[in-house]
């Protein structure tokens, strides 16, 4: 799992420099700095409304400088520029899938699938978009209902569920020094890696806010147990905006996804005559007139095919018609 990875990352010497280290360094220490501020060493704190205002403030410069750290850290990683001004994600360079050659894009298409689907264990955009409206329900509830700790927590128990769903991603894997066009399999971990990596950090990042400022604002005032401290409703809004903006890499990688299937299935036009077909995955492929097969294959093939709706031309094939021909896999 990735998550057995993740504190590996900020202490691999090559995967930064001085600065970067100074950088992780900085940001733990602010961490610990806010959480002890946030639980007065321990005890309950009585912050009075400035004190609040500037305890958020810490709160939100910390997630701010762990989310310029990490992706730094990633961005190295996989060879890719830094983001800038914490806008949107890079996008990783996916030019070496397409100009793979077709017959080694088929030899290994299995393999492809299986990695993409590792990647994408479950909709992983749903996923987030629940768990937006499990805070969003949070915050509602933490602004209208006068006890509402019991039933933050069940929600809460609800957002770990969730959080366990979206880190059940691959540990990632190092990138080759140079990618050349047989690489395929390769070619489709970088594609996908990045984008994953980018999400479990947003994701893990979240989930620790939880659980180190939200969760202990629950802890019941006084032996009630149902009170709440000061300022869990603006924890709980930035906790939105922290997965607001994780939902926009999950997006990223529902992309590549997409395009590692689309690119791992497209053989339109595609010159397959030297590639060897027997025990390939075929169930899926499109192809059309101009793709050329091997010899003898081309008729089994359209026996096993129907057009695709909506494209001219264009058949995918559906089915199989011998087991050593055009073996299904569901």
């Amino acid at each position: 799992m990735m998550r057995d990875n993740w504190p590996v990352h900020a202490a691999d010497g090559s995967a930064f420099n001085t600065l970067d280290a100074l950088l992780a360094s900085a940001h733990a220490q602010l961490g610990i700095a806010v959480h002890d501020r946030l639980m007065a060493q321990g005890g309950v704190p009585e912050l009075r409304d400035p004190d609040l205002a500037l305890d958020r403030l810490l709160a939100s410069a910390h997630r701010a400088a762990g989310r310029a750290v990490s992706a730094r850290l990633v961005s190295e990683r996989h060879g890719e520029p830094a983001e800038k001004s914490g806008q949107g994600a890079p996008r990783a360079d996916s030019g070496s899938l397409g100009d793979c050659p077709a017959p080694v894009r088929l030899k290994y298409r299995r393999d492809a699938m299986r990695i993409a689907r590792e990647y994408w264990p479950r909709d992983l955009v749903d996923a987030l978009q629940t768990m937006l409206c499990l805070v969003q329900e949070l915050i509602e509830m933490l602004d209208v209902s006068p006890h509402p700790a019991g039933q933050a927590r069940e929600v809460v128990e609800q957002l770990d569920a969730r959080f366990a769903d979206v880190l059940l991603l691959p540990a990632p894997r190092r990138r080759p020094a140079v990618l050349t066009g047989t690489d395929y399999l390769a070619a489709v971990e970088v594609r996908l890696a990045g984008p994953a990596e980018r999400l479990f950090y947003d994701v893990e990042r979240a989930r620790q806010v939880v659980d180190e400022e939200f969760a202990p604002l629950l802890i019941p005032v006084g032996g009630a147990g149902s009170g709440f401290l000061p300022g869990a409703g603006a924890v709980a809004q930035d906790l939105h905006d922290d997965l607001e903006y994780a939902s926009t890499r999950a997006v990223d990688l529902s992309r590549a996804v997409a395009e590692v299937e689309k690119i791992s299935s497209d053989f339109v036009g595609a010159d397959l005559r030297d590639a060897h077909l027997d025990g390939v995955l075929l169930e899926g492929i499109r192809w059309d007139a101009a793709t050329v097969w091997p010899d003898g294959w081309e008729a089994l093939i359209r026996r096993a095919s129907l057009p695709v709706s909506g494209e001219r031309g264009v058949l995918i094939v559906v089915g199989e018609t011998h087991e050593s021909v055009v073996p299904a896999d569901a």
